[in-house]
């Protein structure tokens, strides 16, 4: 993403977006965390963070249910959220970076 391409209120925009539905996600994890349990997410966890064998994540992929596929669903849209708002952040602070004003004079 280059800062120049981009208002700096659209920026400012993007990441008050993103900063919310970060909220949203990281809420609907802990909800979603509680109700499954500390052992079930661990579990998750481990497959998420690709440690299991091949065997064991079959075994796993055999016994998840909705809400555990809506887990790692959540975690695959909070890795790519926080991925676009650390982009856009530093794209915003290069916009308003002194060289960066003096570029667009």
């Amino acid at each position: 993403m280059n800062a120049e391409q981009f208002p700096a209120h659209f920026l400012r925009e993007m990441i008050d977006q993103l900063d919310t539905s970060i909220e949203e996600l990281a809420r609907k994890e802990k909800g979603l965390a509680a109700s499954l349990g500390v052992y079930r997410v661990a579990e998750l966890k481990e497959y998420w963070d690709h440690v299991l064998t091949p065997e064991e994540e079959w075994e796993l992929k055999q016994t998840m249910d909705f809400r555990d596929r809506e887990l790692v669903w959540i975690w695959s849209r909070l890795k790519r959220a926080r991925t676009s708002r650390a982009n856009a952040g530093q794209a915003y602070m290069r916009h308003l970076s002194p060289a960066a004003r003096e570029n667009n004079n």
